[in-house]
Formats: C-alpha cells, sequence, structure tokens
C-alpha cells in the first residue's frame, strides 16, 4: 500500500490500486496543522471516500505543518508519527474495508487501532490541542475501538413514556435517558414496587404503544430534538418483551419480523401467540431454543456475542457447571456430519436431539435464562427496546444478578435498552438511581418517583428498605423471615417451612435477606 500526499486542488485521475491519497487540508487547530483527507483505491481499483484524519508527530510545534514533514509518497509511517481519524464515520468507512483498512490504520500508527502508542504521546501539544479538539480518550478508546471490532455505534437515547389520565388510571410520565459511555450503564432502567402497582400492567401498555398504538393509553415520547414529539416507526428497529408469567391476563401480539412494516415485534414467555389462551409445553420452548441457537452459531457476530453473554452468565457457578458451550459445539458437529442446510426440518430434529440431554438436565431458571438470553441474542438488533417481566420470578439472586450483567453487555454491544418490570432490590443493585422508578400507590393515584439512595452496588437491606418502605425495627413478617434466614435455612427449606404461602413482596426480601447472608458468609 502507497500513500501519496496531495495538494487541496488536485484532481485525482487515471486508475489507481492499492494507492491512499491523503488530500492536504489547511485547515488549523490553534495553529497546528495536521488535517488531511483520505481517499483508498483498493486492489481493485475502486475507490472510497474514508473522511478526514489527523496526522502529528513528536516534537510538533505550531511552526511546522504536518504535510511540510511528511514528503509526497511514503509506504508507512516511522515511531514519531501519529494519527486519529477525525470522527466515528472515519472508522465506520476504514472498517469495512477489513484487512485492507486494519492494514492502512497500523501503517499509519492509528491512536484508536493502537491505543498502547497513546502513552508515549500524551504530553504532547499537538496530540492534546489538535487530535483531541472535537473527541476524547474515553471516546477513542470505546466507540472507535467499538467500530473497529465491528460492535455497534453507540447513540444516546432520551424517550419518555406518558399516560395521560382517565376514569381508570391516574397520569403517568416515565422518563427513559441512556448515556453513551457512562459508567455504570445505563441501558437497563428498572419499574420496581409492591405487587398490585401496576407495573406489568404499565409494560404491557408500553408493548401496545409501539406495537398498536390505538390499543394503547399511553405512548413514547421522543425528548432528543428540539422539540418533544411522538416516536416514529424508526425509532426502535424492534421491540421485545419477555415473560414467563402464567398469570398475567396480557395476550401478546404476533410476531412481526419484517422491517418494512415498521418496528419488528418479538415475544419470548410462555403464552402460545399462535392459539390464544394455551401456554406452550416444554418441547415447543425447547424447539424455540434450538431455533435461536441454530440463528446464533450461524451468522460469526451473534455466535460471538453469544459465548459472551454466556461467560457473563457463569459468574452464577450452578449455571457455569451446566457447560453451555458444549451446544455450540453439537451445532458445529451436527453440521458437519448431516451436510444440509441449517434452515432444514432434518438438520433441526438432528441437532434438537444432540442438545436435547443438556436441555433437559436444566432447572427451570437455567432453562429460561437460556432460551431469554438465547433469543435475544438471535432477535436484539440496533436500537431495540426490550421489556422484561418480573425476571426474579424464576431466578435466584446470583443468576438474576448475572443476567442482568449480560442482558447490559448485549445491549451495549446492538446499542439497545432495556425496562424491567421487578419486585427485586437485586436488579436496582446493578444500576444507578437515575435508572429506577418506584412505583406506589396513593389511594387510586399511581405516584411515581426516583430512589432517595444511591441503587447501585447498594446493600440489598437498604434498597429493600427503600422501595418496600420497611422500618430499620423490624416488624411483623419481615421479622419472620428474618430470624429463618439468620437460622441457616435455604431459600426452599424456608418456602416448604412456611407451606409455600409467602407472597411475591416476601419472597422478594427473603432472597435479598439469603443474598446479603451469604455474601457475608463469603466475606468471611
Amino acid at each position: 500500500m502507497e500513500f501519496r500526499v496531495i495538494k487541496r486542488d488536485t484532481r485525482i485521475s487515471g486508475a489507481h490500486c492499492n494507492v491512499v491519497f491523503l488530500r492536504i487540508d489547511h485547515w488549523n487547530d490553534y495553529s497546528f496543522v495536521t488535517q488531511f483527507h483520505m481517499v483508498v483505491y483498493d486492489k481493485h481499483g475502486t475507490s472510497h471516500d474514508i473522511g478526514d484524519v489527523k496526522i502529528g508527530f513528536k516534537g510538533q510545534t505550531i511552526e511546522t505543518a504536518t504535510y511540510e514533514k511528511l514528503g509526497d509518497v511514503f509506504t508507512e509511517l516511522d515511531d514519531e508519527y501519529f494519527s486519529l481519524g477525525e470522527s466515528i464515520g472515519f472508522y465506520k468507512a476504514i472498517s469495512a474495508l477489513g484487512d485492507e483498512g486494519r492494514n492502512i490504520l497500523k501503517k499509519l500508527n492509528d491512536l484508536a487501532s493502537t491505543p498502547a502508542l497513546i502513552e508515549s504521546i500524551r504530553e504532547e501539544d499537538v496530540f492534546s490541542v489538535s487530535l483531541l479538539r472535537d473527541t476524547s480518550l474515553s471516546v477513542i478508546k470505546g466507540q472507535y475501538q467499538r467500530v473497529l471490532n465491528g460492535g455497534k455505534e453507540l447513540t444516546d437515547f432520551e424517550f419518555s413514556y406518558v399516560r395521560e389520565g382517565s376514569e381508570k388510571f391516574s397520569s403517568i410520565t416515565l422518563d427513559f435517558d441512556v448515556a453513551v459511555e457512562s459508567k455504570p450503564s445505563t441501558n437497563i432502567h428498572a419499574i420496581i414496587g409492591r405487587n398490585g402497582v401496576g407495573k406489568t400492567t404499565l409494560l404491557n401498555d408500553m408493548i401496545n404503544a409501539v406495537t398498536n398504538s390505538s390499543a394503547s393509553m399511553g405512548k413514547f415520547i421522543d425528548r432528543s430534538g428540539w422539540r418533544e414529539s411522538d416516536i416514529d416507526d424508526e425509532y426502535f428497529s424492534s421491540l421485545v418483551s419477555v415473560s414467563f408469567s402464567a398469570f398475567d391476563p396480557f395476550v401478546p401480539p404476533n410476531e412481526q419480523p419484517d422491517p418494512a412494516k415498521g418496528t419488528c415485534y418479538y415475544y419470548i414467555g410462555l403464552k402460545d401467540v399462535r392459539t390464544k389462551g394455551y401456554h406452550r409445553d416444554i418441547d415447543s420452548l425447547q424447539a424455540d431454543c434450538c431455533k435461536a441457537l441454530t440463528t446464533c452459531f450461524n451468522d460469526p457476530d451473534k455466535d460471538k456475542l453469544w459465548c459472551n453473554a454466556i461467560e457473563d452468565l457463569g459468574y452464577d457457578e450452578n449455571f457455569s457447571s451446566a457447560d453451555l458451550l458444549n451446544l455450540r459445539e453439537c451445532f458445529f458437529k451436527t453440521k458437519q456430519t448431516m451436510k444440509k442446510q441449517i434452515d432444514s426440518n432434518d438438520f433441526k430434529e438432528s441437532y434438537l436431539g444432540e442438545i436435547k440431554p443438556i436441555l433437559d438436565g436444566l432447572s427451570s431458571g437455567h432453562a429460561i435464562v437460556l432460551l431469554t438470553i438465547t433469543r435475544l441474542v438471535a432477535t436484539v438488533q440496533e436500537k431495540t427496546l426490550v421489556l422484561i417481566d418480573e425476571p426474579e420470578s424464576h431466578l435466584h439472586p446470583p443468576l438474576l444478578a448475572a443476567f442482568v450483567r449480560a442482558l447490559s453487555e448485549l445491549l451495549l454491544a446492538m446499542n439497545g435498552v432495556s425496562i424491567i418490570a421487578t419486585h427485586s432490590p437485586v436488579v436496582l443493585q446493578e444500576i444507578p438511581r437515575k435508572c429506577v422508578w418506584k412505583v406506589y400507590r396513593q389511594g387510586d393515584n399511581t405516584i411515581v418517583d426516583r430512589p432517595k439512595v444511591e441503587t447501585f452496588a447498594e446493600n440489598l437491606g437498604v434498597l429493600t428498605s427503600e422501595v418496600f418502605s420497611l422500618e430499620v425495627e423490624l416488624s411483623g413478617f419481615h421479622n419472620m423471615l428474618k430470624k429463618s434466614v439468620d437460622n441457616g435455612a435455604s431459600y426452599q427449606e424456608i418456602l416448604q417451612g412456611y407451606g409455600n404461602q409467602i407472597g411475591y413482596e416476601g419472597r422478594a426480601i427473603l432472597k435479598a435477606l439469603i443474598s446479603d447472608r451469604d455474601k457475608g458468609r463469603s466475606d468471611d
């Protein structure tokens, strides 16, 4: 690959192969002149307009423009030079060239593709004044690297769910903001409160607001522009709803996988969307999981996302012991031996037969997590909204926390956002206060508010007290549950001891108390 520096008004003519033209731009950043416009002619002679790049060198002062030192032609820059693309668009364009693009960046000592170079030039004035003028180190090491590695460009979200008041429901406004590169991540939001305050109703109406606005009591508002406006069909590329409740009367809409018809919709749960009023059996759910696994493993990007998600879920020891990476090995083994299309019935039946012993060996909680995360990897696209109803109903606290982390990483990779309706303070422990809405009732009115305490990494007892308004002086059922926990009993043993007669709120509190107890033991 040859690099040619040309004047601003030079016209590129004739046929070229394996040539990078750097057109001089005399724009100066506080007297530093470092900018060029890059055009690449690949090995086939096709031209690609890549965008602006800045090139500096060690010891550079405002007296010397970069182009004066470079010369007209070179094959690579030596160690005294360093470069940086001017925008995310530059890295998207160069990334599209594959190995050729990566080779160009390497020869230009690009800081985003080789961030280790930053330490050696961090104190250079040209770096801080010129190259970092319109960007930052966090963007270089975050957005730019993510795009170069095949990830999605992250964008901020600023939207609200608004429900006008009526005879049956009070008015409500919930704001949801996702900030790129924020720590902790803000791509998961929670609606938490006692059983019966209307969390699931809110989530179900959000589904209608996207899929069938005429049947919805509320709507989503885009707050990112100069003026607030109703979201359009392109705001969310897809909507995924997750609910394994057998008692929720809400009937999910039919799945809509066609982007040409607007926002795609996918449902993950027990309901049979094709036969109203029926729940799916274990064979149907396993077949669904098999289909989703096939989709994941047949796509290199989804394959990587799935493996990363399973690794994140492995922080729960019981889930890790299931050795679910065998599902992937079985897929490629079946693909190699059968020599048939993966979407054929013969392939699906053979693959399902191979993995069924693994699926049958999972607990209900592990099976639900596997199906959920696999279908999410298979269906989540860029700018997807994921709505999840009470995941804690089937998951113990360590697995619930691992699931929230895995979900956050998946959404980060795909530039998505999730809203979780929950009873569990374990969910709150994984997200910041500004991503949490407390929902409670005062008479017939539904009230929403932020927690008074920071929630991320907070003690579960503090969060339980904050959400459910329990006093520090323990009394009533809370005191009874705490005594059972202090006696060392497991969650299932305590439930059996009470004849399974503990309500949703009590179970959420019980799980939190056990988690705090067991964490204290491990710390000792």
